[in-house]
């Protein structure tokens, strides 16, 4: 025994009383070993053999557990460093169906929310402006929808399957029709790419990620539809805003729209002093992304536009008159 396990106790009666003598002193141990009779001895032997046994069991299951730690903290590090990887597989797996449901299932609560704008200078509006972008999108994938919905957060949000929505609040601080096309084509690509559906997924967790890179389960589109309620506050990644801003202005090219908005709409919100705007929190603007933009609109060079005649102090006066309504 003894709180080490090297050490032997031994027992006896005298006169009515207990006694004990504990031992741990190596050589007095063998001092006993040789001087005991053998039945004791014996005792003594066999002990240590098993002792020695149990202290090498015990190391090798403490290097085991030691091993095991290590080996899950360096699977969890890995998994972190490459959860983008495995994210980007995930997605890659999830037909856009989902994405479709997805849509479907947000449009049907804004619809029920009584939020949703349905006619009138703003709707007309974003009516016009995407009407130049549908002929250059991939609808075998996505049915695409734009809807304006009465909410005084500067904010516009792209949900999986095309669904598109722009907050009147967005609408009555824009300055012309040019920065909502600027706005619609950031979010477009966002749709195309999927990146809306990266994100929700991202945001379920490493755990639920990584067990769908096994097996994708049935009724996957509703667990990730749970998820997706709040699609207005998804934060993209860096790479992700500037695949959005690279394809917008392409897109902007195909419209024959100008790409002066998609700069200014960011230009005019980074300048926001007062609380930022919603929009700005999940797609920040800084002056190296400003000026990326820049690069970009100048690489490709002018090209033949063709301005949409709207008339935007109606478009604002809608949405600002929507935005008092009780």
């Amino acid at each position: 025994g003894g709180w080490r396990g090297d050490a032997i106790t031994v027992t006896w009666e005298r006169e009515g009383r207990t006694w004990a003598l504990t031992v741990d002193d190596p050589p007095t141990i063998a001092g006993l070993v040789k001087d005991l009779p053998p039945a004791f001895s014996e005792q003594i032997r066999g002990w240590q053999k098993q002792s020695a046994r149990d202290r090498r069991w015990s190391v090798g299951a403490q290097t085991v557990g030691v091993l095991l730690f290590l080996l899950l903290f360096l699977l969890v590090i890995a998994f972190f460093v490459m959860r983008d990887r495995i994210v980007d597989f995930v997605v890659a797996r999830i037909p856009t169906s989902v994405d479709s449901e997805i849509g479907e299932r947000m449009y049907r609560r804004l619809a029920g929310s009584g939020n949703l704008v349905e006619d009138g200078p703003a709707v007309d509006a974003l009516r016009a402006v995407s009407g130049r972008f549908i002929p250059h999108l991939p609808t075998k994938d996505f049915a695409f929808r734009f809807e304006v919905v009465n909410d005084a957060s500067v904010n516009a949000f792209a949900a999986p399957g095309g669904l598109v929505v722009v907050h009147t609040g967005l609408l009555a601080k824009a300055t012309s029709v040019d920065d909502l096309a600027g706005v619609l084509s950031h979010e477009i690509v966002h749709a195309t790419r999927r990146h809306s559906l990266r994100q929700i997924i991202y945001d379920l967790g490493l755990t639920t990620t990584i067990s769908w890179v096994f097996s994708i389960p049935e009724g996957a589109s509703v667990t990730i539809a749970g998820a997706a309620m709040n699609l207005s506050e998804l934060k993209f990644s860096r790479d992700q805003e500037s695949e959005a801003d690279a394809g917008g202005v392409e897109l902007l090219e195909k419209a024959k729209l100008p790409a002066g908005g998609l700069q200014s709409i960011f230009a005019m919100l980074a300048r926001e002093t007062a609380d930022i705007p919603a929009f700005l929190s999940t797609h920040p603007a800084d002056e190296q992304r400003l000026a990326t933009l820049e690069k970009l609109v100048s690489e490709r060079g002018p090209w033949n536009v063709e301005l949409l005649t709207i008339d935007w102090a109606a478009v604002r006066l809608d949405a600002e008159t929507r935005l008092k309504q009780p």
